[in-house]
């Protein structure tokens, strides 16, 4: 009997064990929906970015919006220096800057002066800028 008890108690330990490594190894996620009645300017989101400080930037057709969590904050033309609504593209570059491909044209976000700034790329040899929709940034 007392064979039978230290037995079944080994084999528990032992399924215990393996229950717990396999359980670690399929963490359980959780996703939640964000949308305009959380605080997101459109529903259509054309491009996401996570910077470095953890915050996430979502495009969308009407405006840029930065997440932390909690809330968003909504960069549009109409209350930034942000000169489309219609965000196509974002990247960071090394020095954390926020790089926003729109429908008219790239602005570069510097988060330490909150200011966006208007990128021209020359077209060569014509003295004229591309202001078209920007589909990629990399």
């Amino acid at each position: 009997m007392k064979t039978k008890s230290i037995l079944y108690a080994i084999m528990s330990l032992l399924l215990s064990t393996f229950w717990a490594e396999s359980a670690a190894k399929n963490p359980y996620y959780y996703f939640r929906t964000l949308d305009i009645k959380d605080g997101l300017s459109h529903n259509t989101v054309n491009t996401i970015l996570q910077d470095r400080q953890g915050f996430m930037w979502f495009g969308t057709k009407d405006g840029l919006n930065q997440y932390d969590g909690l809330v968003f904050r909504t960069f549009q033309k109409e209350n930034s220096s942000l000169g489309n609504n219609f965000i196509t593209a974002l990247h960071e570059d090394a020095e954390g800057n926020i790089w926003v491909g729109t429908d008219t044209g790239v602005y570069i976000y510097n988060p330490r002066l909150e200011k966006f700034t208007p990128f021209d790329i020359p077209i060569e040899g014509t003295g004229e800028t591309i202001s078209r929709t920007i589909t990629w940034i990399d």
